[in-house]
């Protein structure tokens, strides 16, 4: 072997040799990791508890006024005054529009000097009648007579008054599509009149919880705008549920006495539906998913075994259990992954 050979083959030995040194040596991090064969496995555990928990239901709702209508005129013809101003606050009862009227009221006129002419006819035929100084049949026309003339002017009257828009309640009126002068069609829109010291919140709850759902409940909701948490009562509920959405219409009722809230908002609706003092809570870290359910580890002695359970609500860092455990039960909640049914374990300090 010349010089040369000698060097490579040296070299190739130095290299195998520096490689084989870590698979030769001790891992002591490696070795401080795991156990040895059947030493136990350091975990955290907890005492099954129990504590107050609410059945809470989240919807979406709106607000609605308590009385709202569109002002419209009956009748056609040319304004002749406004008696509102836009936002105005107005009485059950109070003029807010008046149409022409003059020629229906020269029409009433005309009918009621006729009708003073057929109230006399009657009274002087009726007189006649009991003198047997006319027939029956006489007096009879005097009367149909009088009485088509009292339609007459009920009829005109009847005219009249539709000439005239009137508040059907007492609420805030909106802005004004009309002006003075206008010649308006029948059913021309006037404004809008809505009641809003109360509002009314309709939303809908799935069918599941109808149960629960009671008049006289109160609820929360939150509207877009305001940073303010508002309360209802429930006044009533929709006799049916929609075939289509599965969910019953709830209707609330709500306090608006400063004109906070408007009609047409939107709201964040939340109910407590029903109050378990005595549910079954654990720490979510304590469940593991497995297929078609969840399980958690009991500790039994100094070791572990699976049991499945049935999760209900969740809140924040802890669910809730509706069956398979029981208050007071030890459950192990750090640790979880390491852990097989039967496994030894050492409970940390």
């Amino acid at each position: 072997m010349n010089r040369r050979n000698w060097i490579v083959t040296l070299v190739v030995l130095v290299v195998f040799g520096l490689l084989a040194i870590p698979k030769l040596m001790p891992d002591a991090k490696s070795g401080m990791n795991k156990k040895g064969p059947g030493g136990p496995v350091l975990v955290g555990t907890v005492k099954v508890g129990t504590g107050s928990l609410s059945t809470t239901l989240t919807a979406a709702g709106t607000l609605r006024a308590e009385e709202e209508v569109e002002l419209r005129t009956e009748v056609p013809g040319r304004v002749l005054s406004i008696h509102f101003n836009e936002g105005q606050q107005v009485a059950k009862g109070s003029l807010l529009l008046k149409l022409n009227d003059a020629e229906l009221k020269a029409q009433l006129k005309k009918v009621n000097a006729n009708l003073r002419l057929k109230e006399q006819t009657e009274r002087r035929n009726k007189s006649l009648l009991e003198k047997g100084g006319i027939s029956q049949e006489a007096y009879d026309l005097s009367r149909t007579e009088l009485d088509a003339t009292i339609a007459d002017k009920e009829l005109l009257e009847e005219q009249i008054r539709k000439t005239e828009v009137r508040a059907p309640f007492t609420g805030k009126i909106g802005l004004r599509n009309i002006s003075v002068g206008s010649n308006l069609p029948a059913q021309a829109l006037i404004a809008s009149l809505q009641q809003t010291h109360q509002l009314k919140l309709d939303f809908q709850v799935p069918e599941r919880y109808v149960a629960l759902v009671k008049p006289g409940l109160e609820i929360g909701f939150t509207v877009d705008g305001s940073r303010s948490a508002y309360k209802a009562s429930i006044l009533a509920i929709e006799p049916r549920i929609d075939a289509n959405t599965r969910n019953l219409l709830v209707r609330a009722r709500v306090s608006n006495l400063s004109q906070e809230l408007f009609p047409g908002s939107f709201a964040r609706v939340n109910l407590a539906l029903n109050q378990d003092n005595k549910a079954i809570l654990i720490p979510t870290q304590a469940v593991v998913p497995v297929l078609k359910g969840q399980k958690v580890f009991v500790v039994s002695g100094d070791s572990v075994v699976e049991r499945r359970i049935e999760l209900g609500q969740r809140r924040d860092s802890v669910v809730q259990v509706l069956s398979g455990l029981e208050k007071g039960e030890e459950i192990v909640v750090k640790g979880v992954i390491q852990l097989r049914a039967g496994s030894k374990i050492k409970t940390a300090l």
